[in-house]
């Protein structure tokens, strides 16, 4: 691994060990519960798993797309999904999700990169995401238990996750960040931010694809 690497690799180390009940105990009790009906309703992805990169790690890549937490990484198949994010959560993957797996996200980053005529950015962005945890379908427990404090960590998971994706955009460079809708928004502003210009753009479902498409089309102008 190159120096770069070695950096982003110790927030997947990190995480995996802080990311426990002891430090998270009301994140962990509605994992319980949710994989406790999932187990009786015979599904096969269960949760409390995370993912932070989608792509491999790139020094000053031309974009970078962040978007609010993982999704499903199959979204036809849910034992190849459980799969493929196992292995996103020892490191960052060798290759870019957007063009090798079959998620709704991927699939609709590469019509919209497609209609633009700029293949090139979707294959050699860096994508990530601002909250690390898969959820499922979010919603106020979610949102409560992961804005709980935690003592010994002097954060909540959110911070900590938050905290984490700037210090790793720090590292990547890139020239421009996409906050993809307004999960993911919550991050950062607009403007600029060590050197990088963040953009806020449009979550790529309904007639948010059309926009998102018009929008990476005048941000690109500039490359």
């Amino acid at each position: 691994m190159n120096e770069l690497e070695i950096q982003i690799q110790k927030y997947y180390d990190d995480f995996s060990r802080d990311f426990n009940r002891d430090n998270f105990p009301a994140v962990f009790e509605l994992i319980k519960q949710h994989n406790s009906k999932n187990n009786l309703k015979r599904q096969e992805h269960s949760l409390g798993s995370f993912a932070i990169l989608y792509t491999p790690v790139r020094y000053k890549p031309e974009i970078m797309m962040i978007g609010n937490n993982p999704s499903w990484f199959d979204k036809d198949n849910g034992v190849k999904g459980y799969r493929i994010v196992q292995e996103l959560m020892k490191s960052p993957p060798k290759e870019n999700s957007y063009l090798v797996h079959n998620h709704v996200y991927a699939n609709r980053m590469q019509d919209i990169f497609a209609r633009v005529g700029r293949m090139d950015l979707l294959v050699n962005c860096v994508g990530m995401n601002r909250f690390w945890m898969q959820t499922g379908a979010e919603n106020a427990s979610w949102n409560r238990a992961c804005k709980d404090y935690s003592f010994s960590l002097k954060k909540s998971l959110y911070e900590y996750c938050e905290t984490g994706t700037r210090e790793i955009i720090g590292l990547i460079k890139p020239k421009v960040v996409l906050l993809v809708g307004a999960k993911a928004q919550k991050l950062l502003p607009k403007g600029n931010y060590l050197d990088t210009q963040i953009q806020h753009v449009s979550y790529p479902l309904g007639g948010g694809i059309t926009l998102l498409e018009q929008e990476i089309r005048e941000i690109i102008k500039e490359f």
